[in-house]
């Protein structure tokens, strides 16, 4: 971990709400891995104070790449920055997805989680079989699709909620019958609670490996100021960002 000044390379809008930044990162770039995560400065001033947490992208030294939606001050501030501005970056933090290899994978990505799902895929792709699932609300949700053919993947499945790109419904309708018809023997997903609370129905006692990237919000990043605290199954909580954000699914208490 490790606090670094960075220069902005590019902030390319995506289709209005969403972007992908590009950062000069040299030292987090060379330490990341696949389910990492950074905590960016968003404004020279002090409103907002506290750093945004944002999953990796892409990480290829001495760059860094953030996938992110314009939701609030923070990612507003964040959409006005331009090639060449100044900012600081903490990171890479948290824990990292497992090494597979020789493996039927399947990713599953919901929305914004498509970040680090997307660095997952290019480190499973050359070792494993990879399929991909990948849902949004509607079209206008669903990015970065090039560079997701890009990768060469075995299969991608896309679903939107509205039916305006994909196949209509949530990604999670179809996860059982997609599991079992194709022997898929491990699952790396990143996307919000209600989705992952779907998989554990669906899937949770299978008997495969499944693993979660969590979001939560979070005032520092690295488990001093608790804000980020989830409940596992055992009924003692952990932090998503110290002892996550990669869990397995079985490991925390999902609403039944």
């Amino acid at each position: 971990m490790k606090e670094e000044k960075c220069r902005i390379v590019e902030n390319r809008n995506l289709n209005g709400t969403y972007y992908v930044m590009k950062i000069e990162a040299e030292a987090v770039a060379s330490t990341a891995q696949p389910g990492n995560f950074v905590m960016l400065l968003t404004t020279s001033g002090t409103d907002p104070l506290l750093k945004r947490p944002f999953g990796i992208f892409r990480a290829e030294p001495p760059y860094i790449w953030l996938y992110y939606e314009v939701v609030g001050k923070g990612t507003s501030l964040m959409a006005r920055m331009k090639s060449g501005d100044r900012t600081v970056v903490l990171g890479p933090l948290g824990n990292s997805f497992p090494l597979l290899q020789s493996r039927n994978v399947l990713l599953i990505a919901g929305g914004r989680g498509i970040a680090p799902v997307f660095y997952a895929a290019g480190w499973y792709n050359a070792a494993n079989t990879v399929r991909l699932l990948y849902g949004a609300r509607s079209k206008e949700d669903l990015n970065l699709l090039e560079e997701i053919e890009a990768l060469g993947l075995d299969e991608t499945l896309l679903y939107t909620d509205d039916g305006s790109a994909g196949k209509k419904g949530f990604l999670t309708e179809e996860l059982g019958d997609i599991v079992r018809g194709r022997n898929i023997d491990a699952t790396i997903s990143c996307g919000p609670e209600a989705m992952f609370e779907a998989i554990f129905e669906k899937i949770g006692d299978n008997g495969i490996d499944n693993y979660i990237s969590m979001e939560a919000f979070m005032g520092c990043g690295f488990g001093i100021c608790h804000s980020c605290a989830v409940m596992s199954g055992d009924g003692t909580y952990k932090k998503v960002c110290k002892d996550g954000p990669v869990f397995r699914l079985e490991d925390i208490q999902w609403r039944r």
